[in-house]
């Protein structure tokens, strides 16, 4: 069953403020993929071990810096987005799952890695922080958008 597009402000709601999220979430994360490719030490602003965390063996995957995988996340929260504000079909069908998965893995990584960094480093970056909060607040809007949907179709 097709869902209706979004009729209401009610229904957008949650859609804008993944956008409007998407706006902090990509700077941080832009910053941090910036200094890892820049070889720069991140500004900590004397709170927590920025650096520490930056250059530990965990900010990479596969060679692949995490701080960039939640750039790439955050762009993926936004596209999607806005291409469900602008009603694009395969949004308006698939939006919500997708938008539910995504934030679900994103949640378990950003939890793997505060693990990490409490745990294991015992050092805590802030610009990380910030944006594993973000993700977490972006499973909440997709769970609103779902709420919201589900209350449009009743």
């Amino acid at each position: 069953m097709s869902v209706e597009p979004p009729r209401s402000l009610r229904e957008l709601a949650p859609w804008l403020a993944l956008i409007l999220l998407a706006v902090p979430g990509l700077g941080a994360s832009s910053y941090l993929t910036y200094s890892h490719y820049a070889d720069e030490a991140t500004i900590c602003a004397g709170v927590g071990s920025c650096e520490l965390v930056q250059t530990s063996s965990y900010s990479a995957i596969a060679g692949v810096p995490v701080a960039l995988m939640g750039l790439l996340y955050f762009i993926a929260v936004a596209a999607l987005a806005a291409a469900r504000i602008l009603r694009l079909p395969l949004a308006v069908d698939w939006g919500t799952p997708v938008l539910f998965t995504m934030a679900i893995g994103g949640t378990a990584f950003v939890t793997y890695l505060t693990y990490i960094e409490i745990f294991v480093l015992e050092a805590i970056c802030p610009w990380c922080v910030s944006v594993a909060v973000m993700t977490v607040i972006s499973l909440c809007f997709a769970v609103w958008a779902r709420a919201a949907e589900a209350q449009a179709e009743s």
